[in-house]
């Protein structure tokens, strides 16, 4: 937005979906603000000038927002920090919004490592009770 008021180009917002990483939606009355915009930036390129409907648009913000509840006993895999990668049971999840840490046991290490994390930093890979597709958690 500051590049925009900088730049004199008429945008009425911008939208970026950490989902979509590397991606933003920029609403414009017309395609030539949208250029003016990102004129000049080397490793931006305008991917569509074709306009996305509203309902696309409300369908992945409400979709991000939803989110998945995590609780105690689930397998997550984490998807950021020093352990990317590495699978983990959740043991606790506080009470409570968001910036709060889940406290996880790693599993694919030999020690019974505790660690804790916040949630937008795991993805859930396994519901607790559930068998996963590839067998025993364990093989």
């Amino acid at each position: 937005m500051a590049r925009a008021s900088s730049t004199g180009a008429k945008i009425k917002s911008i939208i970026f979906i950490p989902r979509f990483k590397g991606y933003m939606f920029v609403e414009a009355d017309r395609e030539y603000e949208v250029r003016r915009l990102i004129r000049g930036l080397t490793k931006v390129k305008l991917a569509s000038t074709s306009p996305i409907p509203l309902q696309e648009i409300e369908n992945l913000i409400a979709a991000e927002a939803a989110g998945i509840e995590i609780e105690p006993g689930d397998i997550v895999k984490i998807i950021k920090g020093n352990f990317k990668g590495y699978r983990a049971v959740v043991l606790a999840v506080p009470e409570g919004g968001k910036g709060k840490m889940l406290t996880l046991k790693l599993l694919d290490i030999d020690r019974d490592w505790e660690i804790k994390m916040p949630p937008t930093n795991v993805k859930l890979i396994e519901k607790k009770g559930e068998e996963s597709e590839g067998g025993a958690l364990g093989a």
